[in-house]
């Protein structure tokens, strides 16, 4: 019994370091496809410490639903998917044209179905199916807050996944450190300038009814030292048998 628990337990760490280091790799290859070299140290200081793409990846990794990323900024998301071999179509749009420039500019040539767009998130979102929403709440007000989750509620597919990464409001040092940092982000004119607002976890879920929706929530800070946590809601692929049988959501 010792010996194949210890041999279990090295299996297990050999997994581990395999991933790492698959990470690390494929962090070095998206750095790489950046033109401007601090923008390739950017992202490769950003791939490396930000537990969100490793997280991101094991939630798509198995989905051949099509991924719309919204807020996608210079695209790292969906250039760590595709160098993992992630394959759907992914859909990009920020309101930022010189990071959905950049982000084009790193693409072209190198990456399959692949769209990146300058456009604002009142605007249409795109194809159905799985949707990705990281650190971009808390620059709407909470009326557009609400607005954007009911129209991303109902872009899922069923059986799709909506993933929320974002700072819920809440006292302690890491949410005011979370703030302090988008402040610093916002002064540095990387970020968009305006009043921050962050929601609370209640109103993150409120949107996603439980007969509708599974969700879930965990902390997602992985070594930083901000706040941020991970909301995860699946459409429940049973609402597919429903539709196909003629039958509405009030039944």
């Amino acid at each position: 019994m010792i010996e194949e628990a210890a041999l279990s337990l090295e299996h297990s760490q050999t997994r581990k370091s395999d991933a790492q280091r698959e990470h690390e790799q494929t962090c070095a290859r998206v750095a790489s496809r950046f033109g401007e070299r601090w923008l390739r140290i950017y992202a490769w200081r950003k791939l490396r410490s930000d537990p969100i793409f490793p997280a991101a990846f094991e939630l798509l990794a198995n989905s051949t639903q099509p991924l719309v990323d919204v807020g996608c900024g210079v695209g790292l998301l969906a250039f760590y998917l595709r160098e993992r071999n992630f394959r759907p179509p992914i859909s990009g749009f920020d309101c930022d044209r010189r990071k959905i420039e950049r982000a084009s500019a790193a693409a072209k040539g190198r990456y399959c179905d692949l769209d990146f767009r300058e456009q604002d998130v009142c605007d249409p979102i795109g194809p159905r199916g799985n949707v990705v929403l990281f650190d971009l709440l808390h620059y709407l007000s909470p009326n557009e807050q609400s607005r954007l989750l009911e129209r991303l509620a109902a872009q899922l597919a069923p059986g799709g996944l909506l993933m929320i990464r974002d700072c819920p409001r809440e006292r302690g040092a890491r949410f005011w450190l979370t703030q302090l940092a988008e402040r610093f982000a916002q002064v540095t004119t990387w970020n968009v300038k305006g009043p921050l607002h962050f929601p609370t976890r209640e109103q993150i879920f409120a949107t996603f009814a439980p007969e509708k929706f599974a969700g879930t929530l965990r902390p997602l800070w992985g070594r930083t030292p901000f706040n941020n946590h991970l909301f995860v809601f699946r459409r429940h692929a049973a609402e597919a048998v429903l539709a196909r049988a003629g039958h509405s959501d009030n039944l």
